[in-house]
C-alpha cells in the first residue's frame, strides 16, 4: 500500500504520522511525506527557497518520527493552490491513501470544523483519506 502524508508540521499533521505508524505500518509498503508550498504571484526565488529548506527540514523531523520497516520519500511540491497541488500529486502517484491533517498552522480557520484545504481534498481525492485531529 503507497500511502502520501500531506504534512506542514502542524499538530493535527503530527498525529496523521501517528496513525501511520500505529496503525497502518502492517500493510505500508511506502510512504511519501508531501510538503506544499503556497506559490504567490510576488515571491521571488529566494523566497521560495526558503520555503524549500523549510520544507525539507519539517519532512526530515517527520521522517525521524516514522522509521519503520516501509520505504519513504520526502518531497517538496510548489504550486498556487495547496489543495489542487495534494490532488494532483496523490492522482500522478497512484497512492491508495492519502493522510492529512483536519486543519493547518493557519490561525486565522481555527474555527472551522475542517481546514479549507482538507474540505476541497476531502471532496475531490481520488482515493481514500484519513483524515487526522490531535486531542
Amino acid at each position: 500500500m503507497k500511502v502520501v502524508i500531506a504534512y506542514d508540521g502542524s499538530q493535527d499533521a503530527k498525529e496523521g504520522l501517528k496513525v501511520a505508524q500505529k496503525f497502518l505500518k502492517e500493510v505500508i509498503d511506502e510512504v511519501i511525506l508531501l510538503y506544499v508550498i503556497r506559490k504567490r504571484e510576488d515571491m521571488s526565488k529566494d523566497e521560495e527557497e526558503k520555503e524549500k529548506e523549510k520544507g525539507k527540514k519539517l519532512l526530515e523531523e517527520a521522517k525521524k518520527e516514522i522509521k519503520d520497516s516501509f520505504t519513504i520519500k520526502e518531497i517538496v511540491v510548489v504550486d498556487y493552490s495547496i489543495a489542487e497541488a495534494i490532488l494532483n500529486f496523490v492522482e500522478n502517484e497512484e497512492a491508495d491513501m492519502l493522510i492529512m491533517g483536519a486543519r493547518g498552522v493557519r490561525p486565522d480557520i481555527i474555527r472551522y470544523t475542517l481546514g479549507s484545504t482538507t474540505a476541497k481534498v476531502v471532496s475531490f481525492a481520488p482515493c481514500s483519506i484519513y483524515i487526522a485531529k490531535k486531542k
